[in-house]
């Protein structure tokens, strides 16, 4: 009795979930059931197993269609007369799912959509990010506009990040905190890729939450920030190797090797390293 009760709460709350938004939100509460999507909680198809994949059907001026889900049920908790799903646990999650869309709709002024143009606006805000791809694109942008240095260091990065999941795709939904701090555990070892490897995926993925989340509108394709949780560890600081005065001035002095160049590469070097030495241990690069 109660698995009933249950089930006709949670199928008439998604029912009217997106109606009840509508109506709070119009300012003139000049409702049109026509103008609105609605959505239900249906098993379409039974697997192989047994088991029945369950999905969300979308209403919009008199058309439906349907939006996978992760849920699967047994043949005991669907209706067979409708396909309604009588789990009352798979209709819990997927009235939060629901009140999602409804929310994203009502941004919208969908009254003028079709209802593939309902679902499509609804899959753009909730597909999965790959991750790979989008480090991929990153990376490209920073090396086409001249920052081929930084470019590989994020190369470096992501890449290091796949052979860790084991895959050249990986998802964003993913990037959890625990996976993160087991990869950041992978280069413990490492004198600076265990700072500037997490720098370079942090960054990344700061990029993609702005480039993917529409906060305004309601759409969240980017669902965690696992960076929120992580402390990345400090690079090795190098052990200084200065020289003594006496070993500077036996330098200054040593004798080049004979050339029959006219710039010889020798003394080209040994000025160079004269230059950095007076220039208290310069980068080349700088110079």
């Amino acid at each position: 009795m109660m698995m009933d009760v249950l089930h006709m709460f949670y199928n008439f709350q998604g029912h009217v979930l997106h109606m009840f938004y509508n109506f709070k939100n119009d300012s003139k509460n000049n409702l049109n059931i026509k103008d609105m999507a609605t959505f239900k909680t249906v098993a379409l198809r039974q697997r192989a197993d047994g088991f029945w994949n369950v999905s969300i059907r979308v209403t919009h001026n008199r058309k439906s269609r349907y939006l996978k889900t992760d849920k699967i049920v047994e043949t005991k908790s669907v209706n067979k007369k409708n396909h309604e799903v009588k789990d009352p646990f798979v209709l819990e999650a997927c009235t939060v799912k629901i009140a999602h869309f409804a929310e994203m709709l009502n941004k919208q002024p969908i009254r003028t959509w079709s209802v593939d143009d309902v679902v499509a606006y609804l899959e753009s805000g909730t597909a999965d990010v790959c991750f790979s791809d989008y480090a991929r694109q990153y990376h490209d942008n920073l090396y086409n506009n001249g920052h081929e240095r930084n470019a590989r260091n994020y190369e470096l990065a992501y890449r290091h990040l796949e052979l860790y999941a084991g895959s050249n795709k990986v998802m964003c939904s993913q990037l959890t905190s625990k996976f993160i701090n087991g990869w950041i555990k992978s280069l413990a070892k490492t004198a600076r890729a265990k700072e500037m490897y997490p720098i370079c995926i942090r960054q990344i993925f700061r990029q993609a939450l702005l480039e993917f989340n529409d906060y305004d509108c309601g759409i969240i394709r980017i669902t965690t920030n696992p960076w929120l949780k992580i402390k990345i560890p400090k690079a090795d600081t190098p052990e200084k190797r200065a020289i003594t005065m006496e070993e500077c001035r036996a330098f200054f002095a040593a004798p080049l090797p004979p050339s029959d160049r006219i710039l010889p590469l020798a003394e080209l070097g040994h000025d160079v390293a004269m230059m950095v030495l007076c220039l208290a241990g310069m980068n080349t690069v700088d110079i």
